[in-house]
């Protein structure tokens, strides 16, 4: 057991935690950008760039060829393709920061650096293993036999400071929109935060029912009960399975993607909220959106779908503890189930066609929201009857 950190010892595993974590996000989003560029491909039948690239001499030319032999070795295949997504991202970095001359300058400079911020300050409080990762090595000056905990920060009201958080991002894509001063980000602002406003009523009541069961509010407590299923009813996997799907119904329309895509809709707003955008701050809002999608698989993880433990839904249970690997928590579990629904995503945006605004509205308040009403009944019955 180490003995207890001092102040300066606290903040600098603190940074260390949050660099880590950032470090690990940051390759997490272009990794998913290109697999969602892959899975659509395969999906949808589409030409990529190994049947685009033009000309027989040059630079792309060889790119081109590169890429076909790659597609000769069964495990390079999948990276064909990858230099145009590098191309992408420095062309992203690159690229001029235009500003509309009639935009308010200082809120369209602040909306992206809003949204950004909010996705990525969530992850302080998300737990990817209920404890110590592992302990840094004991030669290292100032903080040699740390424990590396599997949170940045153990927050007592977690969900609670999630939520909050989460919420405020909405603010982001509709101050852009406004300080656009364009009628195609305005129309797409308006429609996000209708939207948004609908769906966090459901995505909220869906959580609810986990909260109930667990007792609790804390991030890592409430997974690890509903994992191992401590002191609940064998009934409570019905209102996790429902829960479960309420809430990753909601996630999508939390995160503005197919078929809930509704604030960028292409083919009718150009591209929606961020359509005066360009360059970096273009580039904080498709940081924002896939942060999000990984914030939305996190939570889901650890509440319905077995968090650290391999089985969902509280079904840990019939594994005993004494089964070596597969009775015991492991980061890779949650890691794997995290991208699993980072899979199902992309499978969704490359599968189903876009709502109507009318449909959208429907689904929030006529389906979802009775249904997660009767899921927390259901839930708090379960509770306190059984």
């Amino acid at each position: 057991m180490p003995p207890p950190m001092n102040l300066l010892q606290t903040i600098v595993m603190g940074l260390i935690q949050i660099v880590a974590v950032l470090i690990v996000v940051f390759i997490m989003v272009p990794l998913l950008t290109f697999a969602e560029r892959k899975v659509i491909g395969y999906a949808q039948v589409r030409l990529g760039a190994t049947r685009t690239a033009s000309g027989t001499r040059g630079f792309t030319a060889s790119l081109n060829r590169g890429m076909w032999a790659m597609g000769k070795v069964p495990v390079l295949s999948f990276f064909r393709g990858l230099p145009v997504f590098v191309a992408d991202a420095v062309k992203l970095i690159t690229k001029e920061d235009i500003i509309p001359a009639k935009a308010d300058r200082a809120v369209f400079t602040l909306a992206p650096i809003l949204s950004v911020v909010a996705a990525f300050g969530v992850f302080s409080a998300i737990a990817y293993y209920p404890g110590v990762m592992f302990y840094m090595p004991k030669s290292w000056p100032l903080i040699g036999g740390l424990p590396f905990n599997g949170a940045i920060a153990d927050v007592n009201v977690g969900l609670l400071f999630i939520l909050g958080l989460a919420s405020v991002g909405v603010y982001g894509i509709v101050l852009g929109a406004w300080a656009s001063n364009s009628k195609y980000p305005l129309l797409g602002g308006l429609r996000s935060a209708a939207q948004i406003v609908s769906y966090e009523v459901p995505l909220t009541l869906s959580l609810l029912p986990a909260v109930i069961l667990a007792g609790t509010l804390n991030f890592k407590d409430m997974s690890v009960i509903l994992s191992t299923g401590q002191g609940m009813s064998p009934l409570a996997v019905i209102p996790l399975f429902i829960g479960f799907f309420i809430y990753l119904t909601c996630g999508f329309a939390e995160t503005n993607r197919v078929p809930f895509d509704l604030p960028e809709a292409e083919t009718e707003l150009v591209a929606g909220f961020h359509t005066e955008y360009s360059g970096m701050k273009f580039g904080f809002f498709y940081l924002a959106e896939y942060a999000n999608m990984i914030v939305v698989s996190c939570l889901a993880t650890a509440f319905f779908f077995g968090g650290y433990y391999l089985l969902p839904f509280g079904l840990q249970r019939i594994i005993p503890a004494s089964v070596p690997f597969l009775g015991h928590p492991s980061f890779l579990f949650f890691m794997a189930k995290v991208s699993l629904l980072l899979f199902v995503f992309i499978w969704v945006r490359a599968t189903l066609p876009r709502y109507r605004y009318d449909q959208l509205m429907d689904v929030g308040w006529k389906y979802l929201i009775p249904l997660s009403l009767v899921n927390l009944f259901i839930a708090a019955v379960i509770r306190y009857a059984f």
